[in-house]
């Protein structure tokens, strides 16, 4: 068939055809093409929803967050009037850990502690004995934690610092993604408060 015959049978076709009815199906396929779009929409919208919801499900717990092992960025003492002092050292060295039974332990200590001349721990010097006892603060013990008021009800079984051992202490705490501050009430010197930073060890 040539062109001028098939062109001819197009206009004969399209003549035949009531225009009413090619207008009604144009418009059905634009209302079909716009429900397909506000449903596309939709469906993103409850899935975003969805993935929400889940991961506010999934928060940890405070004592979740808690778990694990932490290495010392800075220890301050808070004095009574305000003032701050670093008690052990511009780059003191420390850890703690809490575990899922409710065990934990923390120590600190001094980076710049004397060695022993004697090289044994227990002939050293008045100085030496002193330096290490000043430089260092060690604990460990049972925990649990309050989420009411954000805080650790530790136990200290054993204290490098003796006059601890046995008590019952509270630490406030936070927990910001891998970053720990423990704030202590009852320093271990000089009345005030001891502020602590930890993050996440790796």
């Amino acid at each position: 068939m040539e062109r001028g015959q098939i062109a001819k049978a197009i206009e004969k076709w399209l003549a035949c055809v009531d225009s009413r009815a090619i207008l009604k199906l144009v418009l059905w396929e634009n209302i079909m093409n716009r429900r397909s779009i506000v449903m596309k929409s939709l469906m993103s919208v409850l899935g975003l929803a969805t993935l929400a919801s889940s991961g506010f499900g999934q928060q940890k717990s405070l004592q979740e967050q808690l778990l694990g092992a932490w290495s010392l960025v800075s220890i301050d003492y808070v004095g009574t009037d305000g003032s701050r002092s670093s008690t052990f050292g511009a780059d003191p060295t420390g850890v703690a850990f809490f575990d899922s039974n409710g065990q934990y332990i923390i120590s600190v200590m001094r980076s710049d502690r004397p060695k022993y001349t004697a090289n044994d721990r227990a002939q050293g010097t008045a100085d030496e004995n002193k330096a290490t006892a000043q430089g260092t603060i060690t604990y460990f013990g049972t925990y649990t934690v309050s989420e009411a008021d954000r805080t650790i009800n530790i136990h200290i079984v054993s204290s490098s610092f003796p006059n601890w051992n046995g008590a019952d202490q509270k630490r406030v705490f936070r927990v910001t993604r891998d970053e720990l501050k423990l704030t202590n009430p009852t320093a271990s010197t000089g009345g005030g408060t001891t502020e602590v930073a930890f993050k996440r060890a790796k």
